[in-house]
C-alpha cells in the first residue's frame, strides 16, 4: 500500500478528479435534443444510436420521444407477431409496444406518458424486439439504453417543444 505522498499517488486522484467531473458530461450526451428532423413536428429528444444484431446482421437502434409518443427506430424489419415486442425500465414490468410503423419502429402511445415517468426514475431501460424475415422465428432480441441524463435531456426538449408552440 503507497502512502499518500508516493509517487503515483497524486496523479491517480488527479485522474479520478478528472473521471468523476466528465462522466456526468459523457452519460448526458447519450441523450440530446433536436428541434428539426425529417417527419417530426417540433422537437425531438433521442439517444446516440447503438448495434445490436438482429439474427442476420447488424442493425442500428435509437429512442426517440416526440409528439407525445416514443418509438425505437431501426433499420431492421419488426416482429411483433408474437406479442413480446415491448421495453421494461430498471427490470420492472414488461410495457407492451402499441404497434410499428413503416415496419422498422416500434411505437408505444398509449402508454408514453408513463414510460416517461419511469424513465425520469430510472437507470436503465431494456428493449425487446423480434426481427423478420427470420422464419423460423429464432429469438426476442434485447437492447440496453442508459437512463442517466435523461432527466435533464427531457426538460430541455420540453424547452424547446414550447418555444415552437
Amino acid at each position: 500500500m503507497s502512502a499518500v505522498g508516493s509517487p503515483g499517488s497524486v496523479e491517480r486522484r488527479a485522474l479520478l478528479f478528472v473521471v468523476l467531473c466528465v462522466a456526468p458530461l459523457a452519460a448526458f450526451a447519450k441523450w440530446s435534443v433536436v428541434d428539426k428532423v425529417t417527419g417530426v413536428k417540433g422537437c425531438n429528444l433521442r439517444t446516440e444510436e447503438i448495434s445490436l444484431f438482429d439474427g442476420y446482421q447488424e442493425t442500428r437502434l435509437r429512442l426517440s420521444v416526440a409528439n407525445g409518443e416514443l418509438r425505437v427506430k431501426t433499420e431492421s424489419n419488426i416482429d411483433v407477431s408474437f406479442n413480446d415486442v415491448g421495453l421494461a425500465v430498471d427490470g420492472k414490468e414488461f410495457i407492451a409496444a402499441d404497434g410499428v410503423a413503416d415496419e422498422k419502429q416500434v411505437l408505444f402511445q398509449s402508454s408514453a406518458d408513463a414510460i416517461i415517468e419511469q424513465f425520469i426514475r430510472g437507470r436503465s431501460v431494456t428493449v425487446y424486439l423480434r426481427f423478420w424475415p427470420s422464419y423460423p422465428a429464432t429469438q426476442r432480441y434485447q437492447a440496453r439504453f442508459s437512463l442517466i441524463g435523461f432527466t435533464r435531456a427531457y426538460n430541455d426538449y420540453k424547452i424547446c417543444s414550447d418555444k415552437l408552440s
